[in-house]
């Protein structure tokens, strides 16, 4: 027996939008959105600076962190903020002049799952010294809990098949997996925040094509808002997103990204429609390619993959010779060139996606060798060079 179709929905897109035609009325409320987030998130920003400054919420430098000044936190409330405001105005708005609205009444539960994670990220800022993982992943797997609730409480009272649950747990899997590989990409100015923009508008050039308005809408909130919080941190920093804005952008991030995996878990496809997942997992290319390239040298090195190193590619780049901001632009770039192949591999056959994927995969290995390479040269060649100049946001736990 098949998965059922309803919960899949629920999961992914926690209900269907209405049938829209993508006309004047749509692009004004997401115009109004977009500039709502934006703006609050320019303003909110440095408010939520001077407030981490006043209550002591900093990360300090020492130990692998590089920065060279203390740093307040808390710029990811702004973004927060800037991202409740916009989808509010959409929400209000396409209940008013849209007939159905954009249903934004049926994804809830997904914005109480964020919630729940901003508040998980925001304790771990708070007591980010004495915080250890534990607490943090099992925040995290409530924040995705919340948003299964109702698919989970349909399975539970229904009686569910080995295939539904398997489901399931491949959800939590994607969430888990994709929130913390851009809190790990949280790691040097701008980067995190860069990659997140660039991966939000990649999915909505997909989106365009489709009826998913809803998401598409939500994708140019959460861009906006990101926007607004960028100068502050970029290219010298002068807050911090912190985990309270990295886990909920990575939420968030999760969730439109499914949008684009129509198809997956179709039993009556040769490959369960695993290929579905192809152009996702390539748009957001860079953060989950160097979260398990991390975690495969933490394994190999038997160090505990949640304990933060100086070893990602955008550590790697800067002892290399590149200075924090040209590594910056440099992952950008990649992430530029993946999130095109995952566009371009949303138009393919099945087969063409495992191919783009594969040599996308070769593509990131021999960069990364690459990269591993030049840092040796440059410490062999002046094996008396410090630190990086990299002002890390980390916290010493899950980079």
């Amino acid at each position: 027996m098949g998965v059922d179709r309803d919960n899949i929905h629920l999961l992914c897109r926690t209900a269907g939008t209405p049938s829209l035609s993508f006309d004047e009325p749509v692009l004004r409320i997401a115009i109004a959105g977009v500039s709502v987030a934006l703006g609050v998130s320019l303003i909110a920003v440095p408010l939520c600076r001077l407030l981490a400054l006043k209550v002591g919420v900093v990360d300090r430098p020492g130990g692998r962190k590089t920065h060279e000044k203390v740093t307040p936190l808390l710029g990811g409330i702004g973004v927060v903020l800037g991202v409740m405001a916009g989808l509010f105005v959409v929400w209000s708005q396409s209940e008013a002049h849209l007939p159905g609205g954009l249903g934004f009444s049926n994804i809830s539960f997904v914005i109480a799952g964020s919630l729940v994670i901003f508040l998980i990220g925001l304790m771990d800022d708070i007591f980010k010294d004495s915080m250890g993982f534990e607490p943090k992943l099992l925040g995290q797997i409530v924040g995705v809990l919340v948003l299964m609730w109702p698919s989970l409480r349909d399975l539970v009272s229904n009686g569910g098949t080995a295939d539904q649950w398997l489901y399931q747990l491949f959800f939590l899997g994607w969430y888990l997996t994709i929130v913390n590989s851009f809190n790990f990409s949280d790691n040097m100015n701008g980067l995190m925040s860069g990659l997140s923009v660039i991966s939000f508008a990649a999915a909505i050039m997909y989106l365009s094509s489709t009826d998913s308005y809803r998401s598409m809408t939500v994708a140019a909130v959460l861009m906006a808002a990101v926007l607004g919080f960028m100068p502050y941190n970029f290219p010298r920093s002068r807050v911090f997103l912190g985990d309270t804005g990295s886990m909920f952008i990575g939420f968030w991030m999760a969730w439109v990204q499914f949008d684009l995996a129509k198809g997956f878990m179709d039993v009556g496809n040769h490959d369960f429609g695993a290929s579905h997942l192809i152009p996702a997992v390539l748009i957001m290319g860079v953060p989950l390619f160097d979260a398990a390239y991390v975690v495969f040298m933490r394994i190999n090195d038997r160090r505990p993959v949640y304990l933060g190193d100086c070893f990602h590619l955008s550590h790697r780049l800067v002892r290399s010779g590149f200075s924090s901001s040209e590594a910056v632009v440099i992952l950008w770039g990649l992430a530029l060139i993946l999130a095109w192949l995952g566009i371009l591999a949303s138009s393919t056959e099945d087969v063409y996606r495992y191919i783009i994927l594969a040599a996308s995969f070769v593509f990131m290995v021999v960069v990364a060798r690459k990269i591993m390479s030049m840092e040796r040269f440059a410490a062999l060649s002046n094996p008396s060079s410090g630190s990086s100049d990299s002002d890390s946001s980390g916290d010493g736990r899950t980079p």
